[in-house]
């Protein structure tokens, strides 16, 4: 059983990494997933060994809450608290009266308690699990600040309290994590609100026509029609024809399933082969919509190599930074006999190193750059793909570098049904040929014939009971029953506007290109001719496409395969990046990492925003690591002799600002 959780209380990669070990140390636990940018958890178990309810005690056991999608929490309001209290104690200390240090006091416990309560609970869970997080720093350095406060106020230590600092401490830590978690909640939900608007079309039966329509317009009881390679966009029930569809994504049967009539289709099932007609059962909001949230929230799930660093790298600097401020006040102390100043460095060496930055240094700036891919209709399901370096792309041409949309030139007939059987061929296939046979004959009045088991074989055409719809040895397309030529059907397909533009980009970068095509030789020197490209393969099956790509990456080039049909998909699924066209089929953006919504332009922003992410990881990571750096060794008093050291609320100050900065740097333009 797979169960997704929403959980509330995690305030660092760190806390995630708690949860993740508790799960899977539970008998029955297969697969746990955790995102801390999302706040979910995804537990795959055995039903047998394992209930939801125990999951879920284990998560809360650890200081965190499991809530439903709407769970409300009031972090706001306990943010304005923390401010309203910290900065009263900061009047109180400048306005003197009998009551001003008791009031100190007392707003202070009140900040450590409401505003401290987070950092406790992910502290806690923490030392259960073993793994240290920013919780448990700011929750020793302020508790430690609160207690020398109170123990100095009843004059059982010496000097002076310093309410102030916890309190401060607190709120600008509490302020760090609220403008992150504002920041991110900002860029999913505009993720969740571009995928509303960039879903795939549906293919709609009106008054015997075919029409396009995006989800939100085709209601229940309207008749789809599905063909080999696409994905089932709404609940549906087949009325005609016949299938086999691959559930793997919904049910996780990875052999096809042959559906007949009044066999329901699930949302998300993908066509293998046939054609059918289906009736809607179910609307938009309930089906194939919330497949594209889920992409999302799978994207940012999965975690690149530089997140599980950084991720790495925060565990046991949380372990060092412990054992340098427990250092520092052991030498200060050692030193001076000066028990609070003693404190004051540890504190701040506690402090100011709190490892927020590192944590949101990656999955920030992800979520950013995922972001600007979607505006600029890339649409990329993993977001790990940021960090493949590229030396070769192999390129499709129909469809790809062409407009995949063949105009109808010319037609031979040497049998008087011959249009007519070629068209009750053509649509049970989404190929360009077929589509364009498919719009010549309905301008021409000319009704199709109705075949039965009509099956296409990617790459060759299309066959039904002795008839073949497919490219001929000539290389046109041909229409044959048996050995017996009934017409013959020739086409132009123009260069995209765009193509000439997307090569020299790549070329400029010192990416190689090799052009794919089943076209014949002539037309494939044409094109490679026209766009400048050197190396190319004509007349190549699927096949011959996925022997390419095997033979390049033997060669030590890391490939990828831009591509739009069926036929592209084995060769795109072996390459170490491979993009899909947006107008091609569903089974190649099911295959493809990156779909290029808007067309092969998308290519230049995909590459220039792959950069700009990477950059701004590897800036945010550099910014963490220097100001830890700079920051302990100042906050553990290396300057105290040139009277400059850093106080407790100031070190929170600076890590909060630090965290911001990581923010600012991500966002920004």
């Amino acid at each position: 059983m797979r169960a997704v959780l929403k959980v509330s209380g995690m305030t660092c990669v760190n806390c995630a990494k708690a949860i993740e070990v508790s799960l899977k140390k539970l008998k029955g636990v297969q697969e746990v997933y955790v995102s801390f940018e999302l706040g979910r958890v995804v537990v795959e178990f055995n039903e047998e060994l394992l209930d939801l309810e125990s999951i879920k005690q284990v998560i809360e056991s650890l200081g965190y809450k499991v809530e439903s999608a709407k769970g409300k929490e009031k972090n706001l309001e306990v943010l304005l608290f923390c401010w309203f209290a910290s900065i009263s104690i900061m009047i109180l200390m400048l306005w003197h009266t009998p009551y001003s240090l008791p009031l100190q006091a007392i707003l202070s416990l009140l900040v450590q308690a409401f505003g401290g309560y987070t950092f406790y609970k992910g502290a806690i869970s923490s030392i259960k699990v073993r793994v240290g997080n920013m919780d448990l720093l700011v929750a020793l350095g302020s508790t430690a600040s609160l207690l020398y406060s109170f123990l100095s106020f009843f004059k059982i230590l010496p000097g002076e309290p310093f309410f102030e600092t916890s309190a401060f401490l607190i709120t600008f830590v509490k302020t760090g994590k609220f403008l992150e978690e504002w920041v991110k909640s900002k860029a999913l939900k505009s993720l969740r609100d571009l995928f509303a608007l960039q879903t795939i079309k549906v293919k709609v039966l009106k008054d015997g026509k075919e029409e396009l329509k995006s989800p939100q317009e085709v209601f229940i009881g309207d008749v789809i029609l599905l063909r080999s390679g696409d994905m089932v966009p709404l609940d549906c029930k087949l009325i005609e024809g016949s299938l086999e569809v691959d559930e793997s994504l919904i049910s996780g049967e990875s052999l096809p399933v042959k559906k007949s009539v009044g066999d329901k289709l699930i949302s998300g099932s993908l066509v293998v082969s046939g054609f059918a007609k289906a009736k809607v059962e179910k609307g938009f909001s309930s089906s194939y919509a919330n497949l594209l949230v889920k992409l999302v929230e799978e994207s940012l799930s999965k975690k690149p190599s530089l997140q599980r660093l950084a991720d790495r790298f925060s565990h046991y600097f949380v372990q060092f930074v412990v054992a340098v401020s427990f250092l520092a006040f052991l030498l200060w102390y050692l030193k001076t006999g000066d028990l609070r100043l003693s404190v004051n460095f540890s504190l701040a060496v506690l402090v100011v190193s709190c490892p927020c930055a590192f944590g949101i240094a990656v999955p920030l700036a992800l979520v950013m750059g995922l972001l600007r891919c979607y505006r600029k209709g890339v649409l990329v399901k993993n977001p790990a793909v940021f960090e493949r370096q590229v030396d070769i792309v192999v390129l499709d041409k129909t469809g790809t570098l062409t407009e995949g949309k063949p105009q109808l030139v010319d037609i031979k007939l040497y049998d008087e049904t011959a249009l007519k059987l070629a068209c009750g061929l053509a649509v049970a296939s989404n190929h360009p040929y077929s589509i364009a046979i498919r719009q010549y004959c309905q301008q021409k009045g000319i009704s199709p014939i109705e075949l039965q088991e009509c099956k296409e074989e990617p790459g060759t055409g299309i066959y039904s009971n002795g008839l073949f719809l497919g490219r001929s040895e000539e290389g046109h397309v041909a229409l044959k029953e048996g050995n017996r030529l009934l017409a013959e059907f020739f086409f132009e397909d123009k260069l995209r506007e765009e193509a000439k533009e997307v090569v020299s980009y790549l070329k400029r970068k010192g990416i190689k290109l090799f052009m794919l095509t089943g076209d014949k030789k002539e037309k494939a020197i044409k094109i490679a001719k026209e766009l400048d490209i050197d190396q190319f393969l004509a007349e190549a099956k699927p096949e011959d496409k996925l022997k390419v790509v095997e033979e390049l990456q033997s060669k030590g080039y890391r490939v990828a395969v831009v591509g739009d049909g069926i036929n592209d998909a084995p060769a795109m699924a072996k390459a170490d990046l491979s993009v899909a066209i947006g107008s091609g089929t569903d089974l190649a953006k099911r295959v493809g990492d990156v779909i290029l919504l808007k067309g092969l332009k998308g290519l230049m922003d995909f590459f220039e925003l792959k950069d700009k992410t990477i950059r701004r990881v590897k800036e945010n990571l550099f910014w963490a690591f220097f100001y830890n750096t700079l920051s302990i060794p100042l906050a553990g008093g290396l300057l105290y002799s040139k009277g400059f050291y850093l106080k407790p609320e100031l070190a929170g100050l600076l890590m909060a600002l630090s965290s911001l900065s990581v923010v600012l740097n991500s966002v920004r333009k």
